[in-house]
């Protein structure tokens, strides 16, 4: 009872005080609540809105539409060079990069891919080509700690005969990844209860929220709940895409600008022009767009080759750094840094892996 009692009479001379107020004085305190309110209103819409751009995986989705070949923990960076062949016949492997360019190399292996960083494990594709000599591949999801300690196979022998689009998501303890026909299938991280979640043939796909986003390989575009079901067919003719809140943003097939689509409007969708030049490929992290411009003329001469940034609301649009080819340019962003691939200068066929700040400063190669 004496504890309610001085709640009470807490209460009462808080509101003696603010009657005894001048009217100036009570007129500011409401101003200064209702701004603080607001301020925490727009933290979490904006929470919410840009959920997509890094789901629970600690890593940036726009990443994985980028062969997912590097990924930040601190300010350490794990880069993959497959498929990268140089000048110097480096290994194909991940590394270990740090903030002064120092490398390490922690795994060696043809072919690495989507790596994802969760809850103090990497998770990521090694492929590498089969022994049956029929030009396939054969995918392992492994699994492992930065150091390369505790390595474990969740998912062996996944057969494809292609690299390019293999990916793999870690969302809310599941890995999400394409089996050997290119349905969806999903193991827990502690390698149990593997299992397909979709019937159809998929090339590309991302998990957002609560859905996952895809486009099948007749390139029509539609998204399903985690578990397969609530499938909805959105739009056609839909290629490279990353969902970020409630828009779409995409490559055209016609022009190669970069397009974008609310996906809130379920009829008469309207597609935004955003980058009005032919892109190679883009990426998305907290309200910036990356994207690799890939200009030619009517000869096929490239004009321009170069990677921008600008806001998604259209303003602060500015180079970053320019590129000797961006026809194969993948971005990736890691903490401050942009890793990308471009050619090696003076050369007519090697690239190697750069890295530049996201302000367009220290550009330099990796040293791998």
């Amino acid at each position: 009872m004496e504890g309610k009692k001085e709640k009470v009479n807490f209460l009462k001379e808080i509101s003696e005080r603010f009657k005894v107020l001048e009217n100036n004085q009570k007129r500011l305190i409401v101003i200064v609540s209702v701004v603080l309110l607001l301020l925490i209103i727009i933290t979490i819409v904006t929470s919410v809105i840009f959920a997509g751009s890094v789901d629970s995986a600690g890593k940036v989705i726009g990443n994985l539409n980028n062969k997912g070949f590097a990924v930040a923990k601190g300010n350490k960076v794990y880069v993959s060079n497959s498929g990268i062949k140089d000048e110097k016949d480096s290994k194909n492997a991940l590394y270990e990069v740090t903030e002064d360019n120092k490398v390490k190399l922690i795994e060696e292996s043809e072919w690495i891919k989507s790596i994802n960083y969760y809850k103090g494990h990497l998770y990521f594709l090694s492929m590498s080509v089969s022994d049956n000599s029929n030009g396939e591949y054969i995918r392992q999801i492994v699994k492992m700690k930065p150091n390369g300690e505790k390595r474990e196979v969740l998912v062996d022998n996944i057969e494809t005969i292609s690299i390019e689009n293999a990916s793999l998501n870690v969302s809310d303890g599941w890995v999400y990844y394409l089996n050997s026909d290119k349905k969806l299938e999903k193991v827990k991280t502690n390698g149990q209860k593997r299992q397909q979640i979709s019937d159809e043939t998929i090339s590309r796909f991302q998990i957002s929220g609560k859905y996952i986003y895809y486009t099948s390989e007749d390139e029509e575009f539609g998204k399903m709940k985690k578990d397969g079901s609530g499938k909805e067919k959105i739009e056609s003719g839909i290629g490279m895409f990353q969902v970020v809140g409630k828009d779409l943003y995409y490559i055209s097939a016609a022009n190669k600008h970069l397009m974008k689509l609310d996906l809130s409007i379920k009829d008469n969708h309207q597609d935004e022009e955003v980058v009005a030049k032919a892109i190679s490929t883009f990426n998305i992290y907290e309200k910036t767009i990356y994207y690799a411009v890939n200009e030619v003329d009517e000869n096929g001469k490239q004009t321009e080759q170069a990677i921008y940034k600008m806001k998604t609301n259209g303003k602060k649009n500015e180079k970053i750094v320019d590129l000797l080819s961006s026809v194969n340019t993948s971005i990736c962003i890691a903490g401050d840094w942009i890793y990308y691939t471009d050619k090696v200068q003076d050369s007519p066929y090697y690239f190697a892996t750069y890295r530049v700040k996201t302000n367009g400063k220290n550009q330099s190669r990796v040293n791998i």
